[in-house]
């Protein structure tokens, strides 16, 4: 909605804030939660990996092919619906 300037807050961070907007879902998405769990762990545990490399210990490149997700892409650019196809083909 708006950013929040570092001088708002005490002591100021080096950074600037931004407010934003939740609307939820009216139904949740079809996903085992730990599963979901698991592939958003891997996928963000190390920053800045591409999939195939993060997603290794839960099937990389394969996992990948069976939902048609680009294995060069980077967690943080996936939707919530395709870390859920994750889940789901494992």
């Amino acid at each position: 909605l708006f950013d929040v300037p570092p001088q708002a807050f005490t002591p100021p961070p080096k950074v600037t804030s931004s407010v934003v907007n939740l609307t939820p879902l009216s139904a949740p998405l079809p996903c085992d939660l730990e599963k979901l769990e698991r592939v958003t762990q891997a996928a963000f545990g190390q920053r800045r990996k591409m999939l195939r490399q993060s997603l290794k210990s839960l099937g990389g490149e394969t996992l990948l092919a069976r939902v048609g997700i680009d294995p060069t892409r980077r967690a943080e650019t996936l939707s919530v619906a395709e870390f859920c196809a994750l889940a789901n083909s494992i």
